[in-house]
């Protein structure tokens, strides 16, 4: 049945069909074929589910960072960051990677981080004379970061499905993305100089970099209370994402002034339009993880763990080549019904479910700008208007880096546990 099941799920994905019903209907058969299942108790199924109370953090945060790529908190940003650091051989690269820190610790979603700091900092990449390929790759693999910096979308939906915590999670986040951020800009560096890259010609005093702090505290102040507020205990994350939607309404309508009715009521669109395609996906993949756990498949998969003998370190590293090699043929999302299927395992060995979740972040987004389904990939080729082939190519060196990365964390688990371990105990 699970045989029967996984290949008709292979087929209507083969075929084109929409990931979620290939999932659902390959679930729906196993669970069908194994003890029988019928469509109102899948219907109740799927509204328990999208009901959740903590799920409802997701529409929130990506509603958050829709109006926050309308605000203008993104160009503010830019202005500071470019002051301090846009001498350095490729000034503007480096800029585009700090500034996408920033932001993805604001949007809690990478296409709305790439949106808000690509729509500033491409044309200027261009004017200066670095070549496409290099400014959508340095563009693109900092935009990602949006998926490690708290607050994420994607640690909300890992801590949901294998019931670790959502606080924690983000902790754990901070000092691998920061370590990312900093290889990114290594990298931008290195490339610049060996290209010939000019710098950004902008020279402040510190009176003028004063002036923009200014300016920009009110963007940075965003993070401190959301984040603030969750583990001070004042609010849950879910709370947290509804502050940071108010907070991005007020700032851009009444601080940057570049919000208005027209451009609320698009994120307000665009935002329904992302968490529908997010949720009717999640109960594809949800279905298809119950199929998997009614026919004790999670309980297979430890036992021929600890049968084969594999340790905590070559089932990681197992699971960091599964999940990328996934990540290129599917979207971030869609590698979730594999989560359900390989915790009980990871909990048997002794691997953390929180060391896990950061290697699995990282390899959703290494996936999402990785051929063939390289979603983030595909968007940022339409969005500059530059050849999909020419991104290829500026993205494969800070793709590089971030692969080598996630192995170094994945030998060095401290790298993600230590900062949740000081504050929660």
């Amino acid at each position: 049945m699970l045989a029967f099941g996984v290949a008709v799920c292979a087929i209507l994905l083969l075929s084109g069909a929409p990931m979620f019903m290939a999932f659902a209907v390959g679930g729906l058969i196993i669970i069908t074929l194994h003890s029988g299942f019928s469509l109102f108790n899948m219907g109740i199924f799927f509204f328990d589910f999208i009901t959740n109370y903590t799920l409802l953090a997701v529409p929130l945060f990506i509603l958050a960072g829709q109006l926050l790529a309308e605000s203008g908190m993104g160009k503010a940003l830019v202005d500071l960051v470019g002051s301090f650091v846009g001498r350095v051989p490729g000034g503007i690269a480096v800029v585009a990677i700090i500034t996408s820190t920033f932001v993805g610790s604001l949007a809690a979603q990478n296409l709305a981080v790439l949106a808000s700091v690509g729509v500033v900092l491409f044309p200027a990449m261009l004017e200066a004379g670095y070549d496409k390929g290099y400014s959508v790759g340095s563009l693109l693999s900092s935009s990602q970061l949006g998926f490690l910096i708290p607050p994420s979308v994607t640690f909300i939906v890992y801590g949901f499905l294998t019931e670790t915590s959502v606080p924690k999670l983000f902790m754990a986040g901070i000092i691998p993305g920061g370590l990312l951020a900093v290889l990114l800009c290594v990298v931008a560096i290195v490339i610049a100089k060996r290209k010939g890259f000019v710098s950004m010609s902008i020279t402040k005093t510190w009176k003028e970099r004063k002036d923009l702090f200014i300016k920009t505290l009110p963007s940075i102040m965003m993070p401190i209370i959301v984040l603030g507020g969750i583990y001070s205990g004042i609010f849950t994350p879910t709370e947290a994402g509804a502050v940071a939607c108010i907070y991005c309404l007020l700032v851009g309508a009444f601080v940057y002034r570049q919000l208005n009715l027209r451009n609320i009521w698009g994120s307000a669109v665009e935002a329904t339009r992302l968490t529908s395609m997010i949720l009717i996906l999640f109960c594809g993949v949800m279905l298809l993880g119950r199929a998997f756990t009614v026919i004790g498949l999670p309980q297979w998969i430890g036992n021929w763990v600890v049968t084969v003998g594999l340790t905590p370190m070559t089932f990681l590293l197992m699971l960091c080549v599964g999940f990328v090699f996934l990540g290129m043929i599917m979207d971030a999302f869609a590698m979730i019904a594999l989560l359900p299927v390989v915790i009980p395992a990871v909990k048997l060995i002794g691997i953390d479910p929180i060391h896990l979740g950061v290697l699995w972040v990282i390899a959703s987004f290494i996936g999402a700008m990785t051929p063939p389904a390289a979603s983030a990939l595909y968007f940022a080729s339409a969005m500059f208007k530059v050849p999909t082939i020419v991104a290829i190519r500026g993205v494969l060196p800070f793709l590089a880096i971030t692969v080598i990365f996630m192995f170094i964390l994945a030998f060095f688990p401290q790298l993600a546990t230590w900062l949740p371990g000081t504050m929660f105990r």
